[in-house]
């Protein structure tokens, strides 16, 4: 399977699926939370539905390397805080305050939100590692991306700042600017240990940390368990499972820059799927905000792009 990674043909096409992959998540989260009657109030709900959710996708990646007798391969004991660093920051704060936005918020613009976990990771990248330089491309780039963000809030003949709050827009950058930590410390992961296997224990750590948490705070009544809402949990572990498994592998292999590219799909089959799913309107506004965010993450890519660097 480390040959599917490595070759070049097969990284769209990966990339991709884990581009359709999220972009599901954030609408099926909302049918979740009708069917299991998790009302927006309801913390300690959302909390434990996200841990059930990445506990299991965890335990499904571990049990898929257990078959493949694929081991944790630690470079150096001390390197565990690694793992557990990245528990912490990559799902169990990361998908806290996805879960927490997402009640606040309509799944299309949460979407569209959650996209600039790509600029965020770009910036990032320049920071730690050598062979990510900041130039103007990428400055450029990511400034057309926050003008596609602040696109989105704009309503003919409304305020500007009437639809922002911290508790939707926030919580859900919040969550991006976690992705984005993720991102950078799974580019160190990978280099300690075998990723595919950091990611089933990393999961099911957060996903543990995640159901702690929600038990502790408590939630208001006790799921209503049906068929279909055992259909999208499944859905959403599998998404889980497979997208970050490949995700991983792929930052793991290859420039951060090459693999972000693709995360402009996830805002635009997510207000697609918003609308399918869930109704949600399709907004002007959402269309040339999605074309600013994508036009953004393909100038900041320079291996796709081919600009005289001065």
């Amino acid at each position: 399977m480390n040959n599917i990674f490595q070759d070049k043909h097969y990284k769209a096409i990966l990339a991709i699926i884990c581009a359709v992959g999220w972009s599901m998540a954030y609408p099926l989260i909302k049918v979740g939370y009708g069917i299991f009657e998790i009302s927006a109030d309801d913390l300690g709900g959302k909390l434990l539905f996200a841990g059930v959710r990445f506990l299991l996708a965890g335990l499904l990646v571990s049990a898929f390397c257990a078959c493949r007798k694929t081991k944790l391969d630690l470079k150096a004991r001390k390197d565990i805080s690694w793992l557990l660093l990245l528990a912490l920051v990559n799902t169990a704060l990361h998908y806290m305050f996805a879960y927490i936005g997402l009640s606040n918020n309509t799944s299309g613009r949460s979407t569209i939100l959650d996209s600039m976990s790509g600029f965020f990771l770009i910036f990032l990248s320049t920071v730690f590692f050598a062979d990510d330089k900041l130039n103007k491309r990428k400055v450029i780039g990511c400034v057309m991306g926050f003008a596609g963000i602040v696109l989105i809030n704009v309503e003919p003949g409304g305020n500007f700042f009437e639809n922002i709050t911290f508790g939707g827009d926030g919580m859900i950058l919040l969550n991006a600017l976690c992705g984005a930590f993720g991102g950078v410390i799974t580019r160190v992961v990978s280099k300690k240990m075998n990723i595919m296997s950091a990611t089933g224990y990393s999961m099911a750590i957060g996903g543990a940390l995640l159901v702690l948490a929600g038990l502790c705070i408590g939630t208001s009544g006790a799921w209503n368990l049906q068929i279909g809402g055992i259909v999208v949990l499944t859905a959403l572990v599998l998404i889980s499972a497979v997208c970050f498994a490949i995700y991983n592998e792929l930052l793991a292999v290859y420039p951060i820059s090459e693999i972000a590219i693709y995360n402009a799909l996830i805002p635009v089959l997510g207000v697609m799927f918003a609308a399918l799913f869930l109704n949600e309107p399709l907004k002007w506004q959402y269309f040339v905000a999605v074309l600013l965010v994508a036009a953004g993450i393909c100038i900041v890519n320079k291996k796709l792009l081919h600009f005289n660097e001065k």
